[in-house]
């Protein structure tokens, strides 16, 4: 007799209204590893599930051993976080393996609803179950590598706390080292600053010295040029009389034009005195008042302006000059032409001084 589908709902509705027939049934169709199959899965997950609950209490462990030693292993914290990695992988294997345990119940429910295609399902889930099996095998090894790492990472956390206890020890060392090699420091910049000041007294001495030095050098050299100015007047004037300071002539015949200012009780200041003048030069009733210098400044102008000035204001027919190599400042000149002061500087000759040169020297002819 065929075995039809009304047949087959009938055994069913039978087998819903007698539980105890669904085993019956169930042992009679599954082969003993399929029926062993839900067991042997919940025994591995258990295993699982002891294993990890292990791995919870070292990393723990380690955790609070990682947390004393935060600062100073940064390479370790990686280290733990590629192990993190891993057991999130692990936990993915653990959840891919529930849900092939969920899609095992399901094809088992299937498979009692479908006993016509048992035998190629059967077939499939019995190399499906080869599959996992090896897989569990592969991650019982993963596990006890696991295991192993956390032994091996536990000691490298050791040692480093070892090294760690050690570097502490010479840094303190070095920063005894360094402190005094501070105080030396200290010590060399004191003397430095004190060296530095000494110098920079004996330099500003020698400053002194020089500027003392150079302003004698300079002194003498402008009285050694007055000197050679005045020997060679007659040369720089084309002829006349007069001289220098010191000369009795010349202090005698100031003496005789500045007499009616001396009557008169005039005051003659420093500036405007004649008997400073460095040359006295006369040709007939023509006087110059002559200042020199190897650099004419501002000062040697106004002195011979003035000291004509007085001689003019005593009724003698006096012109300020100035003699020298060349101007101080390039301002001077256009001083002296304010002024009206002759000059004869370097090649250059005022208009006025060499009107002065043309005059005859009235002296008397031999």
């Amino acid at each position: 007799m065929a075995f039809t589908v009304e047949d087959f709902e009938d055994m069913l509705r039978i087998l819903e209204r007698n539980p105890e027939w669904q085993e019956r049934m169930r042992r009679a169709i599954l082969s003993r590893e399929l029926l062993e199959l839900p067991e042997r899965l919940l025994a591995l997950v258990q295993q699982l599930i002891e294993s990890d609950a292990r791995n919870s209490a070292q990393i723990a462990e380690l955790t609070r051993t990682v947390q004393r030693h935060d600062e100073a292993i940064a390479s370790l914290i990686q280290t733990v976080q590629r192990h993190n990695e891993i057991l999130l992988r692990h936990d993915e294997l653990i959840a891919e393996l529930i849900q092939t345990v969920q899609r095992h119940d399901a094809l088992i429910a299937e498979l009692i609803q479908t006993v016509q295609r048992q035998g190629e399902q059967i077939a499939e889930l019995t190399r499906t179950v080869q599959r996992h099996d090896e897989l569990i095998a592969e991650l019982i090894q993963t596990v006890q590598r696991h295991d192993a790492l956390i032994a091996e990472l536990i000691q490298t956390v050791q040692r480093q706390g070892e090294q760690i206890a050690e570097l502490t020890r010479t840094v303190r060392r070095h920063d005894e080292i360094l402190q005094r090699h501070d105080e030396q420091i200290a010590e060399l910049v004191q003397v430095v600053r004190e060296l530095a000041e000494a110098q920079r007294r004996a330099e500003a001495r020698l400053e002194r010295l020089e500027n003392r030095l150079e302003g004698e050098i300079g002194r003498q050299s402008g009285e050694r040029y007055e000197r050679e100015v005045v020997a060679s007047a007659p040369v720089f004037f084309y002829g006349g009389q007069g001289g220098g300071l010191g000369n009795p002539m010349v202090q005698d015949q100031l003496r005789q034009w500045l007499q009616p200012l001396f009557e008169q009780g005039v005051e003659i200041s420093h500036l405007a005195n004649p008997f400073r003048a460095d040359i006295i030069w006369w040709k007939g009733d023509r006087v110059m008042v002559v200042e020199v210098g190897i650099k004419v400044s501002r000062d040697d102008v106004k002195r011979a302006a003035a000291r004509a000035e007085l001689l003019r204001r005593a009724g003698v027919n006096a012109t300020p000059a100035v003699i020298g190599e060349e101007w101080g400042l390039p301002d001077v000149q256009a001083l002296a032409q304010q002024e009206g002061v002759e000059w004869f500087v370097g090649d250059g000759l005022s208009q006025g001084f060499l009107e002065f040169r043309k005059l005859p020297d009235g002296l008397p002819r031999r």
